[in-house]
């Protein structure tokens, strides 16, 4: 049992605690009584702490899983935000820069869906490509808004070559669960990172440049026509996964 836990559980440690200040101050000359009471308050403070900390959990039995299809995640993930899912698919792409995400397809063997690494995997081997698989874990939103749109811009503009379309929250590509990016677009990058990866070939800056900008324009188009003020993009978060054999 760690020493935070026995503070945080035990009341009885603050009123005796507080008790030995007194005590201090009334019987101990200057030098020692602020020698307790600085270890007094240091004490005090852990024990704030850790009763302030969340308790947060990747344990499946811990959790209520819904299970889910591809088609429906597809159709509509907003119920299913930041909640514990399970749903089965086949592999069709595994990501070859470090294997930190794949895309699974449903019964209709066309829509994908994006699945990447979590705290407990660290990458997706590309063995994996064909297999059907079962993943329980997190669904993941990414909101594409003006800012967003814009902070990307300005990153290309002053000559990024990074792909923004990877990287926050998660590393997201848009239209990747819709089948629209690129075999380019699904490789330039993996998950977890700031920013994706340099996409390969032997395109100069300014061509990079130019392609991104194209692509942030495609997605301002894209949520103009949707009425709306932004678009969501959805993934899941592995807690872990396991590969189905008949």
């Amino acid at each position: 049992m760690s020493f935070c836990h026995c503070i945080k559980n035990t009341p009885f440690f603050l009123s005796y605690s507080i008790s030995f200040a007194f005590f201090a101050v009334a019987n101990q000359n200057e030098s020692i009584m602020m020698t307790r009471i600085f270890s007094l308050i240091i004490l005090l403070v852990l024990a704030v702490s850790c009763g302030q900390q969340t308790n947060k959990t990747t344990d499946l039995s811990e959790l209520e899983v819904s299970e889910v299809s591809v088609e429906a995640l597809l159709a509509d993930a907003s119920p299913f935000v930041e909640q514990p899912v399970s749903l089965k698919g086949t592999v069709v792409h595994v990501c070859r820069h470090g294997g930190q995400r794949l895309f699974i397809v449903g019964e209709d063997g066309e829509d994908r869906f994006r699945i990447t690494v979590g705290e407990n995997i660290s990458e997706f081997d590309i063995e994996l490509e064909g297999s059907m698989i079962e993943v329980n874990g997190i669904v993941r939103e990414l909101i594409i808004d003006e800012t967003y749109l814009a902070e990307w811009e300005a990153e290309v503009s002053e000559g990024s070559k990074h792909d923004r379309g990877e990287g926050h929250e998660g590393g997201v590509g848009h239209g990747d669960n819709h089948g629209e990016a690129s075999d380019q677009d699904t490789d330039a990058g993996d998950g977890n990172e700031d920013h994706g990866e340099e996409p390969e070939g032997d395109q100069d800056t300014e061509t990079q440049i130019a392609s991104q900008l194209k692509k942030i324009q495609d997605v301002r188009d894209e949520i103009a026509a949707s009425g709306k003020n932004h678009l969501s993009d959805y993934w899941i978060e592995t807690i872990e996964f396991t590969v189905i054999t008949e």
